[in-house]
């Protein structure tokens, strides 16, 4: 059933017997709707007192003007919308990326992030990210073919979490490495081993990057460096 046939019409008896329509309530009228309730009421009024039109022309050109800035209200929306998502989308490829947005730590130096998520929070696209703590040097050993565990000191440390007498040498939390990346290792009295067995045990392989244990909400718009 049409529009029309859905609205609520409030009518009068005027004194001259017709009938007049005084209101018509109905918020899904369309611009077919008033000029059939146009043409409805040039039938139904005397023609030798024709009404004045004028009102439900201005009532129509309104109810044009609402429904034109509707559906551009709905338009923009759509396109907000698959804004947004193409954006989340876009933003989705820094999962796993290395970020900065220019903060510093307590040194002076530039904070790196590692992204986790993307998420959009009211229109505004954000990255949670975990924060670079620093790195920690790989010991491994080459004949039990497994990754060892050392102290703050470089005391290489057995199965059962006890000194081996064997300390990597250190310096500020990283290793000491000579030109091709080899590291020294020093005996119970700190005396540079030279045992070639020895050497041969123990090797580094790099450093494994370490995090913060809780992320960080980082605006995509503030990110100045991606890689």
């Amino acid at each position: 059933m049409g529009a029309v046939a859905d609205a609520v019409v409030s009518s009068s008896v005027g004194v001259d017997g017709n009938t007049y329509t005084t209101a018509v309530s109905n918020d899904k009228l369309t611009n077919d709707d008033f000029l059939k309730l146009l043409l409805e009421q040039m039938k139904q009024q005397d023609p030798t007192k024709p009404q004045d039109t004028t009102a439900i022309m201005d009532s129509q050109l309104k109810m044009s003007t609402i429904q034109s800035n509707s559906d551009m209200s709905t338009a923009m929306a759509s396109l907000q919308a698959a804004y947004g998502n193409s954006a989340l989308s876009t933003a989705a490829n820094l999962v796993g990326r290395f970020v900065e947005d220019g903060s510093v730590d307590a040194d002076g130096v530039t904070k790196s992030y590692k992204v986790q998520t993307v998420e959009n929070v009211d229109g505004e696209l954000y990255v949670n990210a975990v924060a670079g703590t620093g790195y920690v040097d790989t010991l491994y050993n080459t004949v039990d073919k497994t990754y060892m565990k050392y102290d703050t000191n470089g005391y290489i440390l057995d199965s059962d979490g006890k000194s081996t007498g064997i300390q990597v040498k250190m310096e500020d939390g990283r290793f000491v490495t000579d030109s091709s990346g080899n590291i020294t290792l020093l005996d119970a009295d700190g005396k540079t081993i030279t045992d070639a067995t020895t050497i041969a045990k123990y090797v580094t392989d790099g450093a494994v990057a370490q995090y913060a244990d809780t992320a960080s909400k980082i605006l995509v718009s503030s990110i100045d460096r991606i890689w």
